[in-house]
């Protein structure tokens, strides 16, 4: 399953979808309706179309190899199966089809899907054998035609992750002068004098010196220092986005037909774009 894409009609080009197409068995009975088809991952050949038998609000999906694909008639927008029969759906023995398996990438479960389907076209095969996508149960080449693979090279860009880089983050020790400014008080003596009662006392006028000392007290700055926390500092990652454009030099390999030219014509490719018909007469004209 992982080389396998699943493409709705929306997913193809005009020319390639086969949204309103109806499948037909090999007696003429309808199966359904187109509803996409399963290609190589690398080479986008068709490996299944995928047919739904439900009604407007059923599905009942199932896939047919590309081989059994006998014939796609665009008038009547109907494909037509060779050995496919509505019998053989209503049996029991065609393994039904989940597309959720995309969705939910359940290899696994596709892989037992498609050893079921090889099984019912082939009953002698054994059910657990991988399928052959070379077998011509799987390809589906144009009536007497032989083939000639034209391959390109295509630009395929990816993301890869890798280190850019490295951020430390440290510490380191700045110095600056710093000024505070600080209030200091200082005491001074203030001599307060009041008149005498002029009353009579016992004390004698001595040469003895009598002295009152005042202590006077004063505030001086002093320095200290007090660690803080400042500021706390966190690392994180986050990511961005950019577009970068890339350019390479790649290949392919074109047509080159050798021989009589008069004996050479060229076939309507069903997978180039189409030409509208006003645009092609004006080619003619021209």
């Amino acid at each position: 399953m992982t080389h396998l894409i699943n493409l709705s009609n929306q997913d193809l080009d005009a020319e390639a979808n086969l949204a309103g197409y109806d499948g037909y068995d090999a007696h003429g009975d309808k199966l359904g309706s187109i509803d996409g088809v399963i290609v190589d991952g690398d080479s986008l050949e068709p490996r299944y179309v995928v047919v739904d038998s439900g009604g407007w609000f059923t599905s009942k999906q199932f896939v047919v190899p590309a081989g059994d694909i006998r014939e796609i008639n665009d008038d009547d927008q109907r494909v037509y199966f060779r050995r496919l029969t509505k019998s053989t759906l209503e049996s029991g023995v065609y393994p039904r089809y989940d597309e959720h398996w995309w969705d939910t990438n359940a290899h696994a479960e596709f892989d037992r899907y498609e050893q079921g389907v090889a099984h019912a076209y082939q009953p002698d095969r054994p059910a657990s054998d991988h399928v052959d996508y070379t077998s011509d149960l799987y390809q589906r080449p144009a009536a007497g035609a032989q083939r000639l693979q034209l391959l390109e090279e295509r630009l395929r860009a990816v993301a890869q992750r890798e280190q850019a880089g490295t951020v430390r983050l440290g510490k380191r020790i700045t110095e600056r002068e710093e000024t505070v400014e600080v209030p200091l008080r200082q005491e001074r003596v203030v001599i307060e004098r009041q008149p005498g009662s002029g009353e009579v006392t016992d004390a004698a006028i001595t040469e003895t010196t009598e002295t009152v000392e005042v202590p006077v007290m004063k505030e001086r700055a002093v320095v200290d220092k007090e660690t803080v926390v400042r500021e706390t500092v966190a690392a994180r990652t986050e990511t961005t986005e950019r577009t970068e454009r890339v350019q390479d030099t790649v290949r392919r390999e074109e047509l080159d037909v050798a021989g009589d030219g008069n004996g050479v014509t060229e076939g309507e490719n069903r997978n180039a774009p189409r030409t509208p018909d006003s645009e092609r007469e004006q080619s003619r004209r021209g």
